[in-house]
């Protein structure tokens, strides 16, 4: 999910091609050493993510991981996302709190995490806005532009936010892999270069000063083909450009990862540009990234993949900017798109430490639906075709990608470090996938609250979507946060957002009928520095 309001560029935009280039890799003279990040992966392995939304990761939760046949490896990570554009909709933070569609699938990030307990978290955090004037509100808003529209409070409540993203993180205490306004040079975002450098250093500095030591930060480019936007020269799309990535870098202090978008490879480009054209080759520009990681001695993280433009379920491929689907073979689809996706990994393991795939069926999805004979960009095409990419349509794919997976380069494949590959290199954080996390209290709480200090309830709304609340007798207090559990499951933890208008904290939950929550609170007053954690209570929906 990209969260794009249409495609950019048609071939029509596109002066001249270049000739296609079958070459792979441009590979290194020698493995990139001294790789340094939060996350990264022991042993110079690779940390294999699935996504990208709640129902595309339901699915194969209950269609693969738990058909015990098959004995899938379970995904070192998944993959959601979340907005942070003040006065739209949805509300910031969409998803992380209660569930959101952006036409894309639902997010739910407590129901995701719930069903994947030991996985690492991806985060795609969506800055722009786009769809109400390109003007970089939020990032000038969030690095305190003084300009006429950007007020203190405006500010105040992006600042606010980013804290309270940043604080959820540490709540959860997972690995967490946070793709700031990722895609920064995709075109259909219209950020600004200086802007985008600013405001993801200031999230940087944020998650520093929080101590959120298991979030790493992730420059993830767009590595889109197409030179865009020559109106806007402010905004690099260049991509002609050999060093078109240098205006957008914040600097190696802010960045754990360099990222990219992976949909094409050598062997799927013939099909997937086939009746268009574009500026410079897909795989000699994620090269480029590649190689752009390398000098400043990062790893790369893999942040978007799916074979676009082909049909796991249908077994059809077709062009991506206008839709034309002609029958093939899972053998056909396998050698063009997975096995070219697999080699290019492979190619540059020294410096991949994480790889991203989307397993999901795009057709099904209303923002990314395309009518056939439709063009990318116009009616009905809006955002090009993309196709059904999950692995478990088509039982050859399924079992081919699993095996890929059970390689001892991906992490939870075999054991042991594999000779030739990856370099190992020095980790700033945890090196594997977190344990699940605590799902009970401490035996003897910090501090118990007296008699009378709160007032505590779940407010029941329409359709199971209820509201748990707290309210302090008096003062105010520097945090809240809400631990509970459905029917005795696995325990979830958020921090409370305070609701000015009812004069409580509040946490968003869902409790069907006739299932019981159990609940319980800690906070910390601010005339304290020790936080108070209340007795548990329950609720019956």
């Amino acid at each position: 999910m990209r969260l794009r309001t249409a495609l950019a560029a048609t071939s029509a935009a596109v002066a001249a091609t270049l000739a296609l280039l079958a070459a792979g890799p441009t590979g290194p003279a020698a493995h990139a050493a001294g790789l340094t990040a939060r996350n990264l992966p022991a042993d110079g392995k690779i940390l294999p993510v699935m996504g990208q939304d709640s129902d595309t990761l339901s699915d194969y939760r209950t269609q693969v991981l738990d058909n015990g046949a098959l004995n899938a490896p379970a995904p070192g990570g998944v993959t959601l996302y979340t907005n942070l554009v003040e006065g739209g909709s949805p509300a910031p933070l969409a998803g992380m709190f209660s569930p959101a569609d952006w036409g894309s699938g639902t997010v739910d990030f407590a129901k995701t995490l719930s069903q994947y307990p030991n996985s690492a978290l991806a985060v795609g955090l969506y800055l722009s806005d786009a769809t109400s004037g390109c003007t970089n509100q939020p990032l000038r808003a969030i690095i305190a532009r003084p300009d006429a529209d950007i007020t203190p409070a405006l500010t105040q409540q992006y600042r606010t936010d980013v804290d309270r993203m940043i604080n959820q993180f540490k709540t959860w205490n997972r690995q967490v892999f946070l793709r700031i306004g990722y895609e920064f040079d995709g075109p259909w975002n219209c950020y600004n270069a200086d802007f985008y450098k600013q405001a993801f250093q200031y999230v940087k500095g944020r998650i520093d000063a929080l101590g959120a030591t298991r979030v790493a930060t992730v420059w993830q480019s767009a590595a889109w083909p197409l030179n865009s936007s020559p109106d806007h020269p402010e905004y690099g799309y260049t991509v002609t450009d050999p060093h078109h990535l240098d205006p957008w870098y914040p600097g190696d202090a802010f960045v754990d990862y360099v990222g990219l978008s992976d949909f094409y490879n050598a062997g799927s480009l013939a099909t997937q540009w086939g009746c268009s054209s574009y500026d410079v080759n897909p795989v000699t520009l994620q090269n480029r990234v590649l190689d752009f990681a390398r000098a400043h001695s990062k790893p790369v993280m893999i942040a978007e993949a799916s074979p676009q433009g082909y049909s796991t379920s249908a077994l059809t491929k077709s062009c991506i900017m206008k839709k034309n689907p002609q029958a093939t073979s899972a053998a056909a689809l396998l050698g063009e798109w997975y096995s070219g996706y697999w080699n290019w990994i492979e190619s540059n393991s020294d410096v991949i430490r994480v790889a991203s795939y989307i397993n999901t069926n795009w057709d099904a999805q209303t923002g990314w639906q395309c009518a056939v004979g439709a063009s990318a960009g116009g009616a009905g095409c809006s955002n090009g075709y993309w196709g059904d990419a999950r692995v478990q349509a088509d039982t050859a794919v399924r079992d081919a990608f699993l095996a890929e997976l059970r390689k001892c380069v991906f992490v939870g494949g075999a054991s042991g470090a594999c000779a030739g590959t990856g370099t190992g290199g020095t980790t700033g954080g945890a090196t594997t996938p977190p344990t699940t996390p605590p799902t009970t209290p401490p035996t003897t709480p910090p501090t118990t609250p007296p008699s009378g200090a709160y007032t505590q309830g779940v407010a029941a709304g329409s359709g199971g979507h209820d509201t748990i609340w707290f309210r302090p007798a008096s003062g105010s207090e520097s945090f809240v946060a809400v631990h509970y559990a459905l029917d005795g499951g696995g325990q979830l933890n958020y921090m409370a957002a305070y609701n000015g208008s009812t004069g409580r904290w509040e946490q968003p939950v869902t409790v069907p009928a006739g299932h019981t929550l159990t609940y319980y609170f800690d906070y910390q007053p601010t005339t304290q520095t020790y936080q108070n954690t209340t007795p548990h209570y329950s609720f019956t929906g």
